[in-house]
C-alpha cells in the first residue's frame, strides 16, 4: 500500500525521544492506603496503590520493586496543619481561609490568590522527585461547600474549573499523570484534562452515572465505597453497572490496607457488566521532555521540515491512492494502522502543547473537514471512512505544536 510508508515515517517521528507518562488503563485494580502506617506491600494484590505525597521515597521505590504503580496524594483546595510546607502557605496573605468542617485539622484555600500556584507546583515537583507514577489532587470542589459559601466573596464553579485545569496542564508539563477526585458538578468540564478519576461513595449520593462520559473516553475510574459488601452489594451493582469503575470496598474510612475488590462482572451476576472501555495506548507524552531535554529539542528542530515534507507526501499519496484505487475494497489492516497513528498524534499534540487539549484538536479536525472540497471529501469518506484526511490534519497540528519548542 502506498500510504503505509508515510504512516510508518509519521509514527517514527512521533516516537522520537518522547518520554511516556503512565496512565492507568480501565479495569486496573487499586487500593487506597493513605491511613495505613503498617501497609504490607508483600500481601497486596492490587496493581496500583495510593499513598501520601510526603511518603518516604525509599518506601515508594520499595513498592515499585513489587511491581506496583504509586499514586501520590495531596490536597489542592485545602491545607492540613501537619504539612511540612504549612508555613509557606501561611506566608501568603489571604490564602488560608476558614476551617473545613469535615476535618478539624484542615482549612480551605482561596484558589484565586497569587502565590498558590507556585506552592502547588512545588508539591508536584516533590512527587516527581520521589518517582510517584501519578498524583491525585483533592478538594477541587470547594465552591459547593457550606464553609466556602460563608466567605464574603466565595469561590464559583468556574474558579474551581480554572484552577483544576491549570493543575492538570502543569502536571503534564512537568511530566506526570494526574487524577481528579470527586467534583461531580464540574466533571464534564475537566474530563479532557485529567488522566483518571477517583470517587468516594458515589452510590450513596447517586452520582456514579456522572462518570459515564469519563468512562466512554477510555480513562480509568477508581472508586471506593465504605461498608460491608453484603449490605451495599445490591445498590452498588445497580449504581456502577456498565460505568467502568475499578471499585474497592472498605469496612471503614480509616483507609487502611484492608479492603475487597468489587468486580461487577463476577459479583453482580448476569445482566451486569463492568463497562470497561479500552484505549489503544495507556500513555501520553510529556512536554517536559521537549522543553528540558536539549537533545530532544535539537531532534525536533531538525525534523520540522521533515514533518512538512511527510505531510505533503501523505497528501500526494492519498490523492494517488484515491484516484487509482477508489473502487477497491478497504484494507482493514491499513485502516487499523491509520487509526493508531491518528490516536498517537492526537495524544502527542494534547500533551506537547499544554494550550492544545484533545477537545481543541478535535475542533481543529472538524474545522478543516468543513473546508475540504466536497468531491474530494465524498471520495475520502467512500474510501476509508475519513481516515486519510484526519491523519493529514493531525500531523499538520503536530508540526505547528513542535515549532513552539
Amino acid at each position: 500500500m502506498k500510504l503505509l510508508l508515510p504512516v510508518t515515517i509519521i509514527a517514527s517521528i512521533l516516537a522520537v525521544n518522547v518520554k511516556a507518562i503512565w496512565k492507568p488503563a480501565p479495569g486496573t485494580t487499586w487500593n487506597y492506603v493513605l491511613g495505613d502506617e503498617n501497609f504490607d506491600v508483600t500481601k497486596e494484590t492490587a496493581e496500583v496503590i495510593e499513598v501520601d505525597y510526603e511518603s518516604n521515597p525509599e518506601l515508594i521505590e520499595y513498592y515499585h520493586s513489587y511491581g506496583k504503580k504509586v499514586i501520590c496524594y495531596f490536597s489542592g483546595g485545602t491545607l492540613e496543619s501537619f504539612r511540612k510546607d504549612y508555613d509557606d502557605y501561611a506566608a501568603v496573605d489571604g490564602l488560608i481561609k476558614n476551617a473545613y468542617s469535615n476535618w478539624s485539622n484542615e482549612r480551605w484555600l482561596d484558589l484565586r490568590v497569587d502565590g498558590l500556584k507556585d506552592l502547588v507546583e512545588k508539591r508536584i515537583e516533590v512527587s516527581i522527585s520521589k518517582n510517584c507514577d501519578a498524583i491525585e489532587v483533592d478538594n477541587m470542589d470547594g465552591y459547593q461547600s457550606p464553609d466556602v459559601e460563608e466567605w464574603t466573596n466565595p469561590l464559583t464553579p468556574q474558579d474551581n474549573i480554572d484552577f483544576a485545569r491549570w493543575i492538570a496542564d502543569k502536571a503534564h508539563e512537568l511530566g506526570i499523570s494526574v487524577g481528579i477526585k470527586n467534583v461531580p458538578g464540574i466533571l464534564s468540564e475537566l474530563t479532557d484534562y485529567f488522566d483518571f478519576a477517583i470517587n468516594e461513595s458515589c452510590f450513596r449520593y447517586h452520582e456514579c452515572n456522572v462518570y459515564k462520559d469519563f468512562a466512554k473516553s477510555g480513562k480509568a475510574i477508581f472508586g471506593i465505597s465504605y461498608g460491608e459488601i453484603d449490605d451495599i452489594k445490591e445498590d452498588l451493582c445497580n449504581e456502577i453497572n456498565g460505568l467502568g469503575f475499578s471499585m474497592i470496598v472498605k469496612p471503614s474510612q480509616d483507609l487502611s490496607q484492608k479492603g475487597t475488590k468489587f468486580d461487577v462482572d463476577s459479583v453482580c451476576g448476569s445482566g451486569y457488566s463492568s463497562g470497561y472501555v479500552y484505549t489503544p495506548s495507556t500513555s501520553t507524552t510529556s512536554s517536559s521532555s521537549l522543553k528540558k531535554d536539549n537533545e530532544n529539542t535539537k531532534v525536533i528542530e531538525e525534523t520540522k521540515d521533515e514533518d512538512v515534507k511527510v505531510t505533503e507526501e501523505t497528501k500526494k499519496g492519498t490523492k494517488d491512492d484515491i484516484e487509482e484505487d477508489s473502487d477497491d475494497q478497504d484494507d482493514h489492516d491499513e485502516i487499523k494502522e491509520i487509526n493508531k497513528v491518528t490516536n498517537d498524534a492526537t495524544n502527542y499534540v494534547a500533551t506537547a502543547n499544554r494550550n492544545v487539549t484533545p477537545t481543541t484538536t478535535k475542533k481543529k479536525v472538524t474545522t478543516v473537514t468543513k473546508n475540504v472540497n466536497n468531491n474530494k471529501k465524498k471520495t475520502l469518506i467512500k474510501k476509508i471512512g475519513n481516515k486519510y484526511k484526519k491523519v493529514i490534519v493531525v500531523i499538520k497540528t503536530v508540526t505547528r505544536s513542535r515549532k513552539m519548542y
